[in-house]
């Protein structure tokens, strides 16, 4: 049998014309189902806020925690071990990502999150029964457990929303901001509505509590979404696709071989003779036909799909031409049976060295983009919110952490939804404005450095830096999560969402450790509870001396 038509490939569509069947059984592809009321993104928007709400609701308790521990470095860390468990939780999510599905990822981190946030809010802030030292250790376990929860949603949800349209990856991303910026609103008004501290944060942890029970019942009915199905079928077919190579050489057993791109191979070949009667004929139910044909070298082969089938016979007499197949009586040989079979699980070593070349592979494509929101999160966890909450102003006193915070979350809000705007951002451009963004963490740091006199001295310039840090944020810190996946194929969009997760989080953790050193440079902490402004020396008038008259002597002489 010639090899150059004795090899070839086998696909789906050929399968399906092999069995016969008309095209009407093939469906034709079609658009995908609208998304009706905008409610899928919205869901998104409602999950970017959630899985950060914990995150921010630690955050933006500064001035209970600050007044509740002082002179310690809780907010420094907090932000650390946050940032520490998220690491940990997408590494462990990268590696488990076969193992579990996106409803059972985000799930399993929704209920954890909930579950820890309903105890500090009861045991440790209503309550309050523990001694300074154990309340102190247990806010500590707990923004790590939550950390760990919330991380595991964050990077499902952007290997899910890498599945769909980049819309809902903005969604998603304006969601995150939108946290801070309810966060912050709602620190202000608990703040202002109740005098004592306690029952402030109190109540401030409860409200947080409701957005996400919210987020838990609209993220299961959004799974159930005809657009989400849609897309997520439309995956895993791109995943399950598979290009066979088919050994069709008789000399040989039907084996399969991987195709060059390195994809995964799966199927069985099975190579049948049709059965002879006893005049030494072809019989007639097994003669060749339409269903059932020679594979000769001048006919057309169609390939027809059967179920699973027992390994070839063993093949005689090689060498009969396609002649002698169609004149004698020999067995010629037909492609029976190509069965597909799901990927398997990722638990060989084979499976797991797999897993890590696509994952290189996925990086190459896209490090400008890992590097750029990276060094975008190393700057902003460099500052905030440890450098901030340590702004003091004799003016606005305990408000002064929450003004920085809540301007840094509005206008990070602003530069996620600037991040939906039609720019095709460049390589370059993002790597460029990622390290001019370096520029802020020397301003800032000077606003607080040192504590008994601050070098920029002002209340506006500390705002004004934490307007800028936070639209560059919101900007920068999207376009490169919203752009990576779709430098990719389809396939791979979920991994490339986590690795850039995995940057993100590096970033995260890299700019925490730094900001250690920089609080280091702000010196020992000040005894005046406001800051101290250098007073400007001002020429000095000498006294003017005049010879005034001897009042004494003038009254006496008057009488």
């Amino acid at each position: 049998m010639n090899e150059t038509l004795g090899r070839g490939y086998a696909r789906i569509d050929a399968i399906r014309a092999a069995r016969g069947e008309p095209l009407a059984a093939m469906p034709e592809p079609v658009g995908p189902p609208p998304d009706r009321y905008n409610s899928v993104y919205f869901t998104l928007f409602v999950a970017g806020t959630a899985f950060l709400l914990p995150f921010n609701s630690f955050i933006m308790a500064v001035d209970y925690f600050q007044h509740h521990y002082p002179n310690t470095t809780i907010m420094f860390d907090m932000s650390t071990v946050y940032i520490a468990s998220a690491c940990v939780a997408v590494v462990i999510n990268n590696l488990l990502l076969d193992l579990f599905t996106y409803n059972t990822r985000i799930t399993f981190g929704i209920l954890l999150s909930l579950a820890t946030m309903l105890f500090v809010a009861i045991c440790n802030i209503g309550w309050d029964g523990f001694s300074t030292n154990v309340s102190y250790t247990i806010n500590l376990v707990a923004i790590g457990v939550v950390a760990f929860g919330c991380t595991i949603q964050q990077a499902s949800y952007y290997g899910f929303t890498g599945c769909l349209p980049p819309r809902y990856t903005q969604a998603v991303m304006a969601g995150e901001s939108a946290a801070g910026f309810w966060v912050s609103l709602d620190r202000i008004v608990t703040k202002y509505g109740f005098r004592q501290p306690r029952r402030s944060t109190f109540m401030f942890f409860v409200f947080s509590i409701l957005i996400l029970l919210g987020h838990s019942m609209l993220h299961h009915v959004m799974m159930r979404h005809p657009l989400v199905q849609y897309y997520l079928k439309l995956t895993n077919e791109s995943r399950h696709k598979r290009r066979i190579q088919l050994h069709l050489n008789p000399n040989e057993d039907a084996t399969l071989m991987e195709s060059e791109a390195g994809e995964s191979t799966f199927g069985v070949l099975k190579l049948q003779s049709p059965a002879l009667s006893n005049t030494g004929t072809v019989d007639g139910e097994n003669a060749f036909s339409f269903a059932n044909p020679v594979y000769s070298p001048t006919a057309t082969i169609p390939v027809t799909a059967a179920p699973l089938a027992s390994p070839p016979p063993s093949v005689s007499e090689p060498s009969a031409s396609p002649s002698a197949v169609l004149r004698t009586p020999r067995p010629s040989y037909k492609v029976e049976d190509v069965v597909f079979e799901p990927p398997e699980r990722p638990t060989s070593w084979r499976s797991f060295k797999r897993g890590v070349l696509a994952r290189w592979a996925v990086a190459r494509a896209i490090y400008p983009y890992m590097v750029s929101i990276g060094l975008v999160y190393f700057t902003t966890l460099s500052l905030y919110p440890g450098i901030a909450s340590e702004v003091p102003s004799c003016r606005l006193g305990s408000w002064m952490p929450i003004i920085l915070m809540s301007a840094f979350n509005f206008f990070d809000f602003i530069g996620k939804i600037a991040a939906a705007w039609p720019y095709e951002w460049s390589r370059s451009q993002l790597l460029m404005a990622s390290g001019l963004r370096l520029l802020l963490v020397p301003l800032l740091l000077l606003c607080a450095a040192p504590r008994h006199s601050p070098h920029i001295v002002g209340d506006m310039y500390p705002i004004m830096f934490s307007v800028v840090l936070g639209f560059t944020n919101g900007l920068f810190g999207s376009v490169p999560m919203i752009l990576a996946p779709s430098r990719v194929g389809r396939e791979h969009r979920e991994i490339a969402g986590n690795m850039m997760t995995l940057s993100y989080n590096g970033g995260l953790l890299s700019g925490s450790l730094v900001s250690y050193l920089l609080l280091s440079m702000l010196g020992p902490p000040a005894g005046a509870p406001c800051r101290i402004y250098p007073t400007p020396l001002l020429p000095t008038i000498p006294p003017v001396t005049t010879s005034a008259p001897n009042i004494t002597y003038i009254m006496s002489a008057l009488h």
